[in-house]
């Protein structure tokens, strides 16, 4: 086979380097071109040539009235050659005296090798897909590796080359993941004492390695001062009513009640105020002296805050607000300072109610739970 002069010397060397292969061995056609330092069309020219010159013979059986997979025959000796060999075995038999039991075994296939070439002539199934790389998927992990690559402690030492063929080696899928747990990998490393390249850590895929990847704490909540979900909590506090009773008169406003210097009316709503909802007074102070909102609220909390509305300073939904604190003797807002305004369920007062129902309907859900 070696001196068909039919054959380039590429088929030759691609004949003899399929031969050496066991049966049923997969190739691509990015494997061929790898070895044989061509590009993946001409890898296909070279196969084709096989074919036609008879030193392979292309077999795809239906199964059902599908086709199943595709699979290429080699052999050591053309077609017309093996033809021949059959004719010449066939007449020999003949010319021999027939027994009452004549034998059964059939010919010799002369050497045939299967090769599963699944992905060699089908560039579309996933095999090919999945370890081809056109060229701008090269840039793209050339690309990623620039990023990655430099994190990595041993990246000076490191061979860029045998990085990039690991790399390469890679689905796309799995270079993301390898550069999502390489911090991981690194601390489990760096506690046993070892140190790998990174061209090893790609091609061995050692995250592998590690446990599941731990979940991220949850990102710390924080509502600003007069935003929605603080403005939500505020309110919540005051439709709820007064959480203690208000501080009694002293003697000297009691005094001054009978002189008729003060009300007394004045003085316990005042007490109220002050007393009556100690969480929203605090919220006050923090954000009037340190501009400081809440932390760590809940989905409740959230979601009662896409309930309410910006409303802008000194406008008429403003002024009905202050109105409606003063009815209910809640606590007024303390200066907003430099914000244009502040948040308060939408609707102005009007739609106070339907901010209530929707605090009630929580804690009814609550009780029934407990």
């Amino acid at each position: 086979m070696f001196e068909d002069m039919r054959l380039s010397m590429e088929a030759r060397w691609l004949l003899g380097y399929l031969l050496s292969k066991p049966d049923n061995w997969t190739v691509i056609v990015g494997d061929i071109a790898k070895k044989g330092g061509c590009g993946r069309d001409k890898a296909r020219r070279i196969v084709n040539e096989l074919v036609e010159a008879g030193y392979a013979e292309k077999d795809q059986p239906r199964d059902e009235g599908r086709f199943g997979k595709l699979s290429l025959v080699i052999f050591d000796e053309p077609k017309e050659q093996r033809d021949s060999n059959a004719a010449a075995y066939a007449e020999s038999v003949a010319s021999l005296p027939q027994t009452e039991n004549p034998s059964t075994v059939n010919p010799s296939t002369v050497n045939a090798a299967l090769v599963n070439t699944d992905g060699l002539v089908t560039p579309e199934s996933k095999l090919e897909r999945e370890r081809e790389r056109e060229p701008e998927d090269r840039k793209a992990v050339e690309r990623w590796l620039k990023r990655v690559h430099p994190t990595w402690p041993s990246f000076v030492a490191d061979s860029g080359k045998t990085a990039m063929a690991a790399a390469l080696a890679l689905t796309a899928d799995e270079r993301e993941i390898a550069a999502d747990r390489m911090a991981d990998y690194l601390a489990a490393e760096k506690a046993s004492g070892g140190r790998c390249a990174f061209g090893v850590y790609l091609s061995e895929k050692r995250w592998e390695r590690l446990g599941p990847k731990p979940e991220a704490p949850a990102k710390p909540t924080y509502a600003p001062a007069f935003g929605p979900v603080w403005a939500a909590i505020r309110m919540r506090d005051l439709i709820t009513g007064p959480k203690q009773p208000p501080q009694p008169l002293k003697g000297w406003e009691l005094n001054a009640i009978e002189n008729g210097m003060l009300n007394r009316d004045t003085l316990e709503k005042g007490n109220r105020m002050r007393g009556g909802w100690p969480m929203v007074n605090g919220l006050h102070q923090a954000a009037e002296t340190r501009g400081l909102g809440i932390h760590d609220f809940g989905p409740e909390e959230e979601r009662l805050g896409k309930l309410c509305e910006f409303v802008p300073i000194d406008t008429e939904c403003w002024k009905a607000w202050k109105v409606e604190h003063e009815l209910r003797g809640w606590p007024w807002l303390p200066d907003p300072g430099t914000m244009r305004g502040v948040y308060f369920p939408a609707g102005g007062p009007a739609g106070l109610e339907a901010f209530e129902q929707a605090v009630r309907g929580t804690n009814d859900a609550q009780q029934a739970a407990e």
